[in-house]
C-alpha cells in the first residue's frame, strides 16, 4: 500500500493561553476517529500547538482506503418471498440498494427469526485526500473554544472560530487536501515566527524542524522544558531560588512560540511590601516568575519569558522592570494608605457594594454569612465568638485601594490588615484563606473557621443565584455557580475536619438567614430542592478514584442523610461491594424489590405472621426482625448485616410468589418486602449499584 507524510496545520492570530492545547487535542482526536473509522491507520499521529497554530503530522499515511467488504441485509424471508416469488419487498429493496435479486441470498442473522435477504458488496477504498477533504470543515467548526468570532468581510467569512485563521496547510504527500475554513483555502504555504520568521513552503517530511528554522518550536512539551531549564541557568547566574508555579509555566508556554527567559530587578524598596504582592503582580499582570533568596527570604529578582530574541536582552529587560516597579509604585501608596482605616470601620462601606443584582448588597451577605455561622458554630466545630468576628471582617478588604488595584488579593491582604489593626491570628487566618478553595484542585484550608465561612458564602450564592433564576446550562456558568458547588462538596466531604452538618442542614440554615433578613427575597423549599440536586449531579460527576458514581449515588439515596464525608465512607463500602459475587446478588435483588413496589399501589409495613404460609417467606421474615432490632450504626456492620440477608431474599424469590392471587397474602407478601427496602434504604439505595 502506497504510503505517504501528512500534514495539517491551521494557522491563526494569537490564541488564548490554555485553550489552544484543549483544541489541539481535539482536533487529533476527531482526525484520527475519522482516519480510525475509515480503516485508514497513520503511523506515529503528532500534534504541534503554539499559540498561532494548531498542527497535525504523520511520517506515512495511506494514500488510498483499503478495499472493502459490506454485508446488505435485506426483509425476512416472509416478508421478500411468497411461494416462492420475490415480493414488490425484495424487489424494491435490491432496486434501493443498487443491486440485482441475483446478488442476495437468503442467510440467518443469528436471531432465531429465520433467513433474511443478504449480499456482499466489494466497496472500493477512496482516496485519503477526499475523506479528509471532506470532514475537515465540520471537525474545525466543533473545535471546543471558550468563544468564538466571525469576521464580516464577506459570505466566505461565515464560519466561526476562536481567532481569525490567517493561514491553512493540507497535504498528503505532494497532493493537496483541497477545502475552505473561515475563507481561507487550504494550500502549502506556512509561516513562521511573527517576528524572526518567514513564510514558505513547509516541510511535508518533517514540519517540526522546519518550523525550528523559523524560530517555532511547534512541539509544546519540548517548549515547556526548554523553558524550564532556561529558568533553572537564570536562577544559578542569579543565585537566588525559583518560586514554583506550576500554572505560569503552563501560561507562558501557551504564550511563546520562541520563548526567551529574561532576567530583571525592580526597586529593593518595594520589598518591604508583603511577598504576595510583588507575587501577584508579577504573575497576573506581567506574566513573570518570582524567586526568593537562598534563605527563603524575600528577593527583587524576577524572570520573564519573552517570545523573542532579541539581540539587546538588557532593553526588554529594562522594559519589563519600568512597568513592575511602576505598579509596585501603586501598591506601596495604597499599602501605605489603607491600614489608616480599621477593617472594621470599613464593614459599612461594603453596604455599597452590590452582591448582584436583586440579591442586595455584599454588606447584607456579610451579615447573612455571621449569623451562619454563630447559630452553627458547634456543629462547624469553631469558636463562635471568633467565627462571626471573621466573618463579619471577611469582605472588608474589598473596599481597600490595594485589593481595589489588585483584585487577587482579596483575602490574602484582609488577613494582612487584620493582623495590623490587631485582631487575633484565628480571626486573621480565617479571613486570609476563606475563599479557599477557588480551583476544583487546590488545596483546601488548614483553618477551621475559613472553612466555615466558605461553606456560609458558597451556600449563600447557590441559594441566591438559583432564586433568580441564574441556573448554569451546558454551555454557560457566568457567575462560576459549578465552582461554587464543587468548592462546597470539597469543603463539607473533608473527613480531616468532619463537620456533622448535612448538605440539607447546611441549605437550611443558610435559607434561614436570608429569610430572616428579610432585606431582598425568602427562599422557597423548591430553590433549595434545586440547588441539592445541583451539587449532587456535580458530586456525581466529579472524578473520584477511591469510589464508583453508582456507589455515591446509591449512598446519597440512603433515607437517613449524612453528612457528606459519612456519604464518602458508605460510598467507599458499597465500591467494593458492588464488585463481588455477594453484592451483584443484593443489587439484583434490591432493584427487583424496588420495581415491584413501584408497581404496587398502597403498600403498608405491617406485616400479618399468620399469612406467613410459604417457609421461605418465614425465614426471611425471622431474618429481617432480627436485623431491625439489632441494626448497628457503623456503615461497615450495618453492610455486613445486610449482605446476611442474602440467602434467604434469594429463597423467597425462588420459592414465593409475591404476587398471589389472595389479595391479603399479597399485601402480607408486598409489606414484607416494603420492610426489607427500608431497612436496606437506611444504609443506601442498593438498587442503583
Amino acid at each position: 500500500m502506497s504510503m505517504k507524510p501528512l500534514l495539517i496545520e491551521i494557522g491563526t492570530e494569537e490564541i488564548p493561553a490554555g485553550v489552544a492545547p484543549r483544541m489541539g487535542a481535539a482536533l487529533f482526536d476527531a482526525l484520527h476517529k475519522l482516519l480510525a473509522d475509515a480503516g485508514v491507520a497513520p503511523a506515529s499521529l503528532r500534534l504541534g500547538v503554539t499559540p498561532r497554530r494548531l498542527l497535525l503530522h504523520a511520517a506515512d499515511c495511506p494514500v488510498l482506503q483499503a478495499d472493502r467488504e459490506e454485508t446488505i441485509w435485506g426483509p425476512p424471508e416472509r416478508v421478500a418471498y411468497k411461494d416462492g416469488q420475490p415480493t414488490g419487498a425484495a424487489i424494491g429493496f435490491a432496486k434501493k440498494s443498487g443491486l440485482s435479486l441475483d446478488d442476495f441470498e437468503l442467510a440467518d442473522k443469528g436471531d432465531g427469526k429465520g433467513g433474511y435477504m443478504k449480499a456482499v458488496q466489494i466497496v472500493k477504498g477512496r482516496p485519503v485526500v477526499a475523506i479528509i477533504a471532506e470532514a475537515m470543515p465540520g471537525i474545525l467548526r466543533k473545535l471546543p473554544s471558550p468563544k468564538q468570532m466571525q469576521w464580516q468581510d464577506g459570505e466566505t467569512r461565515a464560519d466561526a472560530f476562536i481567532r481569525p485563521i490567517r493561514w491553512i496547510v493540507a497535504r498528503l504527500g505532494d497532493t493537496p487536501i483541497g477545502f475552505s475554513f473561515a475563507g481561507i483555502q487550504s494550500g502549502l504555504i506556512s509561516r513562521g515566527h511573527r517576528v524572526h520568521g518567514s513564510s514558505g513552503e513547509i516541510d511535508v517530511n518533517d514540519p517540526f524542524a522546519w518550523l525550528e528554522g523559523q524560530f517555532v518550536c511547534a512541539d509544546r512539551e519540548r517548549r515547556k522544558s526548554e523553558i524550564g531549564n532556561q529558568l533553572a541557568s537564570a536562577v544559578n547566574a542569579a543565585g537566588v531560588e525559583l518560586v514554583d508555579d506550576i500554572d505560569l509555566l503552563e501560561e507562558v508556554t501557551d504564550l511563546t512560540e520562541w520563548p526567551q527567559v529574561i532576567t530583571g530587578r525592580y526597586d529593593v524598596d518595594f520589598l518591604r511590601l508583603p511577598a504576595e504582592v510583588s507575587r501577584i503582580e508579577l504573575k497576573h499582570h506581567q506574566r513573570c516568575f518570582s524567586t526568593q533568596d537562598t534563605n527563603g527570604g524575600k528577593s527583587n529578582v524576577f524572570f520573564a519569558v519573552a517570545n523573542i530574541e532579541s539581540k539587546k536582552p538588557e532593553a526588554v529587560a529594562q522594559g519589563n522592570e519600568r512597568v513592575v516597579n511602576a505598579r509596585l509604585a501603586d501598591a506601596a501608596f495604597y499599602f501605605d494608605r489603607d491600614p489608616q482605616q480599621t477593617l472594621d470601620a470599613r464593614v459599612e462601606k461594603l453596604s455599597e457594594i452590590v452582591f448582584q443584582d436583586g440579591l442586595g448588597m455584599v454588606g447584607d451577605q456579610v451579615r447573612r454569612m455571621r449569623g451562619f455561622v454563630l447559630d452553627n458554630a458547634k456543629d462547624l466545630v469553631v469558636d463562635a465568638n471568633d467565627a462571626q468576628r471573621a466573618a463579619y471582617l471577611c469582605k472588608s478588604d474589598l473596599t481597600t485601594g490595594l485589593v481595589g488595584e489588585f483584585p487577587e488579593l482579596q483575602g490574602y491582604m484582609g488577613g494582612i490588615y487584620a493582623r495590623m489593626d490587631g485582631e487575633n491570628d484565628a480571626v486573621a487566618t480565617a479571613i486570609e484563606y476563606h475563599y479557599a478553595p477557588t480551583g476544583a484542585d487546590d488545596a483546601l484550608p488548614l483553618d477551621r473557621i475559613a472553612r466555615a465561612i466558605g461553606i456560609a458564602e458558597r451556600a449563600d450564592k447557590l441559594l441566591g443565584y438559583f432564586h433568580l433564576g441564574r441556573i448554569p446550562t451546558a454551555s454557560a456558568d457566568p457567575f462560576g455557580l459549578r465552582r461554587a458547588a464543587i468548592g462546597l462538596i470539597h469543603l463539607l466531604e473533608a473527613a480531616d475536619m468532619p463537620m456533622s452538618m448535612t448538605l440539607s442542614k447546611v441549605l437550611d440554615e443558610s435559607a434561614k438567614q436570608w429569610n430572616q433578613q428579610r432585606v431582598t427575597i425568602t427562599i422557597a423549599a423548591e430553590t433549595k430542592l434545586a440547588v441539592a440536586t445541583f451539587i449532587h449531579d456535580r458530586w456525581l460527576g466529579m472524578n473520584a478514584f477511591h469510589f464508583t458514581r453508582s456507589a455515591l449515588d446509591a449512598a446519597i439515596h440512603a433515607d437517613l442523610e449524612l453528612p457528606m464525608h459519612r456519604i464518602v465512607e458508605v460510598a467507599e463500602l458499597l465500591t467494593g461491594f458492588a464488585d463481588s459475587e455477594e453484592g451483584k446478588a443484593v443489587a439484583a435483588a434490591n432493584k427487583r424489590i424496588a420495581n415491584i413496589l413501584k408497581k404496587a399501589e398502597g403498600v403498608g409495613s405491617e406485616v400479618h405472621t399468620e399469612l406467613l404460609t410459604e417457609v421461605a417467606e418465614q425465614a426471611l421474615y425471622e431474618q429481617l426482625c432480627a436485623a431491625e432490632q439489632n441494626f448497628p450504626s457503623d456503615p461497615g456492620a450495618q453492610l455486613n448485616v445486610l449482605a446476611a440477608l442474602r440467602e434467604p431474599v434469594d429463597s423467597f424469590f425462588d420459592d414465593v410468589m409475591v404476587m398471589a392471587e389472595d389479595e391479603a397474602v399479597r399485601g402480607n407478601r408486598l409489606a414484607l418486602l416494603a420492610r426489607l427496602r427500608a431497612l436496606f434504604l437506611n444504609l443506601a439505595d442498593v438498587s442503583r449499584l
